[in-house]
């Protein structure tokens, strides 16, 4: 069992160290980056959407220059009403840098699935589209990301589904985003029962046996992290 895409609080780390569950935190300030130091977490770390300028880019580059992961960055006009321009602005300098220096990036496409396409299609890397939620593009993304991570809404939210559908057992992660995250979801706080219930679907999505698909899963998450050093 892994988590690849998750944020910080006390609880989901003191579970992942129960259960010794490694995990990719995303860090998007230098509070949280700090935080994260001090647990000894490993992170990626970049302007979220929701909090681009170019101010805080400005501010976090040197922490950037040190990261080994870049993200979540990307765009977003579901969630939140930050201007698109300044939002593409800090992506496009964030993802020619990780291009650039050949550190994988974790994408956040909420409703700018297409925009973010043509833009990552200017850019090869090691692309990672964390919990990708919309029924179009699927195909398109495959061609050009090296992983898909699954959030617990799988078997109930039918875009999530259908993207394990289509995507290869190979490019697949699980993600939690969060206890928070499970919560809004699929309305529980059980971040090992969420983990558990993605790998069972996509066991079964997959016809593959629970052992044989969280091995797989693991051996991806495994795959990244080197790809990171």
């Amino acid at each position: 069992m892994h988590d690849a895409h998750v944020h910080y609080s006390k609880e989901v780390v003191d579970l992942q160290n129960q259960y010794d569950i490694p995990a990719l935190f995303s860090v998007d300030s230098l509070e949280q980056l700090q935080i994260a130091q001090q647990h000894h977490l490993t992170c990626s770390l970049g302007v979220h959407p929701w909090m681009a300028s170019d101010e805080l880019l400005e501010k976090m580059m040197p922490a950037l220059e040190k990261a080994k992961i870049i993200g979540e960055i990307g765009m977003d006009n579901v969630w939140c009403t930050n201007d698109l321009h300044t939002q593409k602005e800090v992506f496009i300098a964030q993802i020619a840098y990780a291009s650039r220096m050949h550190k994988p990036v974790v994408l956040h496409t909420k409703g700018q699935e297409k925009e973010i396409l043509e833009i990552i299609r200017q850019y090869p890397n090691t692309y990672f589209v964390h919990w990708y939620s919309c029924p179009d593009y699927i195909d398109e993304y495959d061609e050009v990301a090296s992983y898909f991570s699954v959030g617990p809404s799988v078997g109930k939210d039918d875009s999530v589904t259908k993207l394990v559908e289509r995507i290869p057992i190979e490019k697949l992660l699980l993600e939690s985003d969060g206890i928070d995250a499970i919560e809004w979801a699929i309305q529980s706080r059980d971040y090992l029962g969420a983990l558990h219930h993605s790998i069972e679907t996509i066991a079964q999505i997959k016809k593959l046996s629970i052992a044989q698909t969280e091995a797989i899963l693991d051996q991806n998450f495994k795959r990244l992290m080197l790809q990171a050093i």
